[in-house]
């Protein structure tokens, strides 16, 4: 079997994330604020303030992959959580009633949270659970959906809360405001996000010298240590090291034939499965819509504090179909790929909804595509045999586009 190669950055990332979960635990002993935060809030306002953030979502990914997800959604479950809500949230409470099942022992308490509803509005409900349950104050930041065009009083709303938010920020941990460091924590963002889409756009290379998949794996550091030295070095060694593959021609998939696009999360507890068996095929994933959606960053501007603003609001999952459509088909021809999967993934409904439509407008315009259902944490709902078969035709009928003489 082909399996794609592994990225000697792989190691270092296994690690820095590792000490990101002992950050929070270590905090506590050390008398800091933690707070929990969700994966598209503005996390430089809490560095600017010392409060180590943790995240839930993040938690729930690393539960997955290890695929202990099924285990803890069960437990949240037998609780009386339905069956239909996001497994990251059924994770995170699973893992408050069995803490052993975590992969990193669970969470540490959290001082406050901060949850910001533009990756979805389930989070809102999630975190009034947990601010009940651990009888800590909550901060939400209300960025409205954009269908098109963006409204000028939407975009003053939502500034006025980010100018808010210091003040806020300094009532609840008794901590002056530093503005310092906060453009210090912005400018490392910047930095990391740069350095991040410079890794995905080498992909744009003929063979693509990393996965979407490598990806997938890559993203932790921009997504928890974003506004940090950490990720800043993290992705500059990474670059190099794609630089390096593309210069010296080196694919991430031997005899690759095949580039297609993803969309939506990943299937967390079949990464490996799903990446070897695209190899094994010569298909490469060189890109997908979520890794892409971690590259926005806020813009040189006199007020930092109403571009992070500008940036928090404009996050993948709080824009229209329209967006959608348009960026899949500057990616899929930026990065020459053949076709693209959309996970129907039931936990994300706010990423998988519209996706029939998108896909749709997408083959009208000569761009295949096709879905697949599945979870991106919860293993019971995933059918091997299915995505296997249909995997297997979706190749064999991009392998006869880019090679009309192959048989189907």
């Amino acid at each position: 079997m082909a399996r794609p190669k592994r990225l000697e950055a792989a190691t270092g990332m296994k690690e820095l994330m590792m000490r990101h979960f002992r950050a929070g635990w270590l905090a506590r002993e050390e008398g800091r604020k933690v707070a929990f935060v969700t994966s598209g809030a503005p996390v430089e306002f809490l560095h600017a303030m010392d409060v180590v953030p943790v995240y839930p979502e993040n938690h729930g990914a690393v539960c997955g992959v290890a695929r202990a997800g099924g285990r803890l959604c069960q437990a949240a479950e037998e609780r009386g959580y339905s069956r239909d809500l996001c497994s990251y949230w059924k994770i995170d409470w699973g893992a408050r009633i069995r803490p052993e099942e975590s992969p990193v022992g669970g969470l540490p308490r959290p001082d406050l949270l901060l949850c910001a509803n533009n990756i979805c509005r389930t989070v809102v409900k999630w975190y009034e659970g947990l601010s009940r349950f651990y009888r800590v104050p909550l901060l939400v930041l209300d960025l409205p959906f954009r269908h098109s065009e963006e409204v000028p009083a939407a975009r003053e709303y939502v500034r006025g809360q980010f100018r808010n938010l210091p003040g806020e920020l300094s009532r609840l941990t008794g901590r002056k405001w530093s503005e310092e460091r906060f453009r210090e924590s912005v400018g490392l963002s910047r930095k990391a996000s740069a350095l991040w889409q410079e890794c995905l756009d080498a992909n744009a290379a003929r063979p693509a010298p990393f996965t979407a998949v490598d990806q997938f794996l890559m993203m932790g550091p921009i997504v928890t240590m974003r506004g940090t030295p950490e990720a800043v070095e993290f992705y500059r060694g990474l670059r190099d090291e794609i630089r390096d593959r593309v210069r010296g021609g080196e694919g991430a998939v031997e005899r690759e034939t095949v580039r297609l696009l993803w969309d939506n999360l990943p299937v967390w507890h079949q990464l490996r499965s799903v990446s070897d068996f695209l190899a094994d095929r010569g298909t490469v994933l060189v890109g997908a819509t979520y890794t892409h959606a971690w590259t926005e960053r806020a813009l040189e501007s006199p007020s930092i504090t109403e571009s992070v603003a500008d940036a928090y609001a404009r996050v993948w999952l709080n824009m229209g179909l329209c967006h959608r459509e348009k960026v899949i088909r500057r990616m899929a021809a930026f990065l020459s790929a053949d076709g693209v999967i959309f996970h129907a993934n039931r936990s994300c409904k706010p990423y998988s909804f519209g996706q029939g439509e998108v896909a749709a407008r997408l083959h009208s315009g000569g761009v295949p595509c096709m879905l697949l259902d599945g979870d991106m944490a919860d293993e019971r709902d995933f059918a091997e045999g299915a995505w296997r078969t249909r995997l297997e035709a979706f190749i064999e009928q991009m392998g006869s586009r880019t090679d009309p003489g192959r048989v189907k």
